[in-house]
């Protein structure tokens, strides 16, 4: 049916991992999971015992790092309950990382009943405690108006605080306020060097959104190969867009050799992290054999998937198919 891969690119622009490359400059990218809070290294038994100890002798920054031990599951089994009591006792002793953690857990109602306005009491406690987090989360919550009134000059004062205070998530939402110019002056210079330092601190959205700048020409020089370089980070950091965006300059041979296999592949990791335009497109591959035997049964569990994720062209897919 499809001869090329310019044929898999024309469909491929009805979904998501195109349109996204443009709207994911404009819209909020809310920041959910675990890395939010300090990612913790691996840990042995040891390290659990030790950190306990300290804990119930009032270290609280050890009950903080225990809490991010069983929120994660690092060296221990993982327990939402047992975290957000470990948080709390963090908190109530004075250490800010503990506030932001447990407004994370009532913000996504991890281990307690989902309560927005605890969360924003939390992130704000934490944040007038100097944790740059708390004040990036609190940012985060009222730039997208998610549960509470949408507010993005605040949103805006409280990434500069969270990007001051040494936060990567802050400096790169604060880039991208600055791209689209919301209650700031449009300023593409600023938001690139921000989006620059936040991509260097470890932050792999904002690796993704300065590729995007550098592919479109947008406040930078255009140059598709730094751009693929930006998405390889972003992927490698978690952030599932930078695969689907990678994989699509992998298929359609832009700034790299074409390489459908690794294309694949790259569409497999957006999809198994929840980029439900990755689903989309490894569904057609499957669908079509591009790469891969024709395989109808997988593409149709893949259109489910993207479905789920909320692509409505692959609800449509996977209803055909049945």
């Amino acid at each position: 049916m499809f001869s090329s891969s310019g044929d898999m690119l024309d469909i491929m622009k009805s979904y998501r991992v195109f349109r996204i490359r443009i709207l994911a400059l404009f819209s909020v990218l809310s920041v959910v999971g675990c890395s939010r809070i300090a990612a913790p290294t691996q840990q042995s038994s040891s390290d659990v015992a030790t950190l306990t100890a300290g804990c119930d002798k009032g270290n609280y920054v050890n009950c903080f790092s225990l809490g991010t031990r069983f929120l994660s599951g690092e060296g221990v089994d993982k327990d939402n309950a047992r975290a957000v009591a470990l948080l709390q006792r963090a908190c109530d002793g004075g250490n800010a990382q503990g506030c932001s953690g447990l407004g994370f857990m009532y913000e996504t109602g991890g281990g307690v009943t989902q309560d927005t306005s605890r969360a924003v009491t939390l992130y704000r406690k934490a944040c007038d405690a100097g944790d740059g987090l708390g004040c990036a989360s609190l940012g985060e919550m009222y730039d997208s108006g998610k549960r509470i009134a949408k507010d993005q000059a605040t949103a805006v004062t409280l990434y500069q605080k969270a990007c001051d205070r040494g936060n990567a998530m802050g400096c790169g939402e604060l880039g991208r306020m600055y791209f689209n110019g919301n209650s700031v002056a449009k300023d593409e210079a600023r938001a690139v060097a921000l989006y620059q330092r936040a991509c260097d601190g470890g932050y792999p959205r904002a690796c993704n959104l300065l590729g995007t700048l550098y592919e479109n020409g947008s406040g930078v020089a255009k140059n598709q190969a730094h751009a693929n370089e930006l998405y390889q980070r972003a992927c490698d950091g978690g952030e599932a867009l930078g695969c689907s965006f990678l994989a699509a300059s992998y298929l359609a041979g832009s700034g790299v050799a074409k390489d459908q296999t690794h294309a694949n592949e790259l569409f497999q990791r957006g999809c198994d992290g929840g980029e439900g335009g990755a689903c989309a497109m490894l569904a057609l591959v499957y669908r079509i054999g591009s790469g891969v035997a024709k395989d109808p049964a997988r593409a149709l569990t893949l259109y489910e998937k993207a479905c789920q994720l909320g692509e409505k062209k692959a609800c449509d897919e996977a209803t055909r198919l049945h």
